[in-house]
């Protein structure tokens, strides 16, 4: 480190730190001496039009909160980036760069140093980093002024996948010639997935296509961090030849090797059983228009899985989920679903907020139905599974089951009928009877009662009095009373 890129060290603690900092926790930062330290705070003072780090005997220093960089060096201000990050943001990237590493400890003095921070404030951090990475069973281990993360690899693995939207990642290919090793990396990297659908003749959709994308960034940003990584404790995947895809395994085989001709290095078998594991979790459409998706095509416990899941959902949500194409279509999300928890493989829903408020009821009884199904599934996984429930429902509405109960002629009932059903589309007409033989048994499946008169002492279902013309003020009347319809959940 220079005097100038000390300098730059010294300004930002100060600028992050909160009151007094001794010149021998300084001296500790910078591995250099106190009086070191004396002499690049006069220097940083003399450079600037007026004093701008004061000290008090026996406290330390401290730096005026309005302090100028530019003053100094326009080399800082591509360092005083970092001062605009939020602790969360700031550990979210202290946990990267851990996993990146993991099982290679970081020096401490290396983190404050990036970050600009004190020991106490990385202090306070690792609290909180502890109790992020529990999620995923690992351990945050300090020892001899070194920070790692210890675990098992498919748990890192899963905890980088998580944290990677940290990395700003991007699956469209540079249009110019890369101007950084990190462009050149994610192109290379662009240049596999199109490799792969090529191959396979497939699409992979967002957000898989993502996921896919930053297992094998996280796969060169590792190597370049430590090289090639040794593995004897890795089971690899048992090649039964009635559950591995073939095509599967070719084209990882390729992906693998392309890799290695990229990075000039040898790479483990592991990494081909853990692309593996990606691309069979991840659902991906097949080009062929006419590949539709049979029963046939799933397996009995994928069938099973859909039905468990459908039939309360019909129930709860008072719905019908009897299309065929709505079935097969959760069917295709649900196999690469179950290959996903059962590789620990996490995917993130960007959407997850934003569907619970639009459909909040359905992502309420879909999360209830799946959590009992499968107790370990997670909210990003509810929440893909409660699109497809919401989509069907928008797609074919459910109408509501009325009943007209009228006492003048059938003539006049089938006119009050037909007025009714072209004028409120959401009601669908079940049947017209008579007011005085109306009882419990025949407005079992009914959500509303129409009726030409006042029914006394009856509170079992809704009831809309409407003339038998049913006029402008009647519609009006039946329109502002229909979103007060509520589905009983059971």
């Amino acid at each position: 480190m220079n005097k100038e890129e000390k300098k730059n060290t010294v300004i930002n603690f100060l600028l992050n730190t909160s009151g007094y900092t001794k010149a021998t926790e300084l001296a500790d930062l910078l591995s250099i001496s106190s009086k070191s330290i004396y002499r690049l705070i006069n220097e940083i003072n003399n450079s600037t039009t007026s004093k701008k780090i004061y000290s008090a005997k026996g406290k330390g220093f401290y730096i005026n909160p309005d302090f100028n960089s530019l003053e100094i060096t326009q080399d800082i201000i591509s360092k005083r980036v970092k001062l605009t990050m939020s602790p969360i943001e700031r550990r979210n990237e202290i946990i990267k760069d851990l996993l990146i590493s993991s099982p290679k400890p970081i020096n401490v003095n290396q983190i404050v140093n990036k970050f600009y921070i004190s020991e106490s404030m990385l202090s306070v951090d690792e609290k909180v980093i502890i109790e992020t990475i529990e999620q995923f069973n690992l351990k945050l281990i300090r020892k001899d002024r070194t920070l790692v993360i210890s675990g098992d690899e498919s748990n890192i693995r899963s905890a980088l996948m998580q944290s990677m939207d940290t990395l700003y990642l991007n699956v469209e290919k540079l249009s110019s010639i890369p101007k950084s090793m990190e462009e050149k990396d994610k192109n290379f990297v662009y240049n596999q997935i199109s490799t792969i659908e090529k191959t396979l003749n497939v699409n992979i959709p967002y957000p898989y296509n993502i996921n896919i994308f930053s297992h094998l960034y996280i796969l060169i940003l590792r190597f370049r961090k430590h090289g090639k990584r040794d593995f004897r404790n890795h089971k690899n995947i048992e090649t039964d030849e009635n559950t591995m895809d073939s095509r599967y395994f070719r084209i990882c085989d390729i992906i693998i090797k392309n890799f290695e001709t990229y990075l000039s290095s040898k790479l483990p078998g592991i990494e081909k059983d853990y692309l593996y594991k990606y691309l069979t979790s991840y659902r991906i459409e097949h080009d062929e228009p006419s590949n539709n998706g049979k029963e046939c095509d799933f397996t009995d416990d994928i069938k099973n899985f859909a039905n468990n899941l459908i039939t309360p959902m019909e129930k709860r949500l008072n719905s019908d989920f009897s299309n065929a194409k709505f079935r097969i279509d959760l069917m295709k999300h649900i196999k690469p679903m179950i290959n996903r928890l059962e590789n620990n493989i996490l995917i993130k829903n960007t959407l997850l907020e934003q569907i619970k408020f639009e459909y909040s009821e359905i992502y309420f009884q879909t999360s209830y139905i799946s959590k009992k199904l499968l107790p370990t599934i997670s909210e990003d996984e509810i929440g893909f599974l409660t699109l497809y429930f919401a989509r069907e429902i928008e797609r074919n509405p459910r109408k509501i089951r009325t009943l007209i109960t009228c006492t003048t002629g059938i003539g006049t009932s089938e006119l009050l009928r037909v007025k009714i059903e072209k004028n409120i589309p959401e009601i669908e007409v079940i049947d017209v009877i008579s007011s005085d033989i109306i009882n419990s048994e025949i407005i079992n499946d009914i959500d509303l009662i129409i009726s030409t008169i006042s029914i006394k002492n009856f509170d079992i279902r809704p009831v809309v009095v409407v003339s038998a013309m049913f006029n402008k003020n009647d519609q009006a009347k039946l329109k502002s009373f229909i979103p007060k319809l509520g589905v009983n959940y059971e």
